[in-house]
């Protein structure tokens, strides 16, 4: 009875692992598309953004400045979270460069980097 109490455990077991392998080799990997399934995801263009800030007399940062932004991703939402203050804010694209605000009372000392998101409309 032990024996076949393994038995099956190991071929549920098995099986799982087998079903797991075989759902993730569905996924096809692309440069500029993830897809599952008939379902694809693609990229408006964007390979890298820079930004600048803007700082108030007070010293906290009252805008953020992107450019970089492919002319593709016109409609789309970018949003910006300035990291080391844990504040976000996002806005929708209209060009090759966004002015972003909204970020409350933060201040720039305390801001380490950027990190950018775009996502479809």
């Amino acid at each position: 009875m032990k024996a076949l109490s393994k038995t099956i455990g190991f071929a549920l077991v098995v099986t799982a692992v087998f079903t797991a392998f075989a759902a993730a080799a569905t996924l096809g990997l692309g440069s500029t598309s993830l897809s599952a399934g008939n379902a694809a995801v693609t990229s408006c263009g964007i390979t890298s953004l820079t930004a600048t800030r803007d700082v108030d007399n007070a010293g906290n940062v009252t805008q953020v400045n992107v450019s970089g932004i492919a002319a593709a991703c016109a409609g789309e939402t970018l949003s910006v979270t300035l990291v080391g203050a844990n504040t976000s804010t996002s806005v929708t694209i209209s060009g090759t460069t966004a002015a972003l605000t909204g970020f409350g009372t933060v201040s720039a000392a305390t801001v380490t980097g950027y990190a950018f998101g775009v996502t479809g409309a």
